[in-house]
């Protein structure tokens, strides 16, 4: 094990960088979905029912549709402030999620901090990996998944290496933040253990965590050619 780790890259700590066209244009989207609830709930309440065009039973569903939509992400942004964070920082000591805004740390996760699946008292079968990966549903980024210790109790923690900020959701390093999180744990906990098909599926070599940009780049463009020639094809046959 310890020729396996002297032969590994050296670890260099990095921090998340924004992507910061995409971060403004997602944040103002909210801004936007939450402007369109005010403004209506603002419209049902100064307008006459002329001017709406409603009767009384459909101005009254109207607002409340509107307050509910405004309540709901009042009270979503309420539940989540406490763990939102804009930076994601991969270091000797371990992980860090960080909101700059108020420069509190959220979340720290030392690497003395991961766990072997086995500790998982509700696993009812040995798992394969430590660490594994899988893309959810209406996701575009594959979700990572392993046990932490957490009052010296496991529990599952999850990280698609995006920010949790409306304005701070997507970090234009995410490859290197996963290739430097695969080489820490390979660095200072080599007892856990990685599938291997997080690997292939970054473009990283998994003897010199070296990432293949290549690849990335042709896949890329073939997914943009297939999605293009299946809305092509779909276009020609309704048309």
């Amino acid at each position: 094990m310890q020729n396996q780790q002297k032969s590994l890259p050296y670890f260099k700590s990095i921090e998340s960088k924004p992507m910061v066209f995409l971060n403004c244009i997602f944040g103002l989207f909210w801004i936007f979905f939450v402007l369109v609830f005010i403004g209506g709930i603002v419209f049902i309440l100064t307008s006459s029912s002329e001017e709406t065009g409603f009767d009384e039973i459909a101005a009254v569903a109207f607002f409340l549709i509107m307050l509910a939509g405004i309540s709901a992400i009042v009270a979503f942004v309420m539940y989540s402030r406490k763990k939102m964070f804009t930076t994601t920082i991969i270091d000797e000591k371990g992980i860090r999620y960080v909101n700059k805004f108020n420069n509190k740390v959220v979340k720290d996760l030392p690497w003395s901090s991961f766990a072997k699946r086995e500790k998982l008292a509700h696993v009812f079968q040995s798992p394969k990996f430590d660490i594994v990966a899988s893309t959810p549903m209406k996701s575009f980024f594959d979700q990572f998944y392993w046990p932490v210790l957490v009052n010296k109790k496991a529990a599952i923690h999850s990280d698609a290496f995006t920010g949790k900020h409306f304005f701070m959701m997507f970090y234009a390093n995410r490859l290197e933040l996963i290739r430097a999180f695969l080489l820490g744990v390979a660095h200072y906990r080599p007892d856990i253990t990685v599938d291997p098909i997080i690997f292939s599926n970054h473009y990283i070599d998994p003897e010199n965590y070296n990432i293949d940009y290549r690849q990335q780049q042709r896949i890329r463009i073939l997914s943009a050619v297939f999605c293009i020639l299946i809305l092509g094809l779909i276009y020609y046959f309704v048309d």
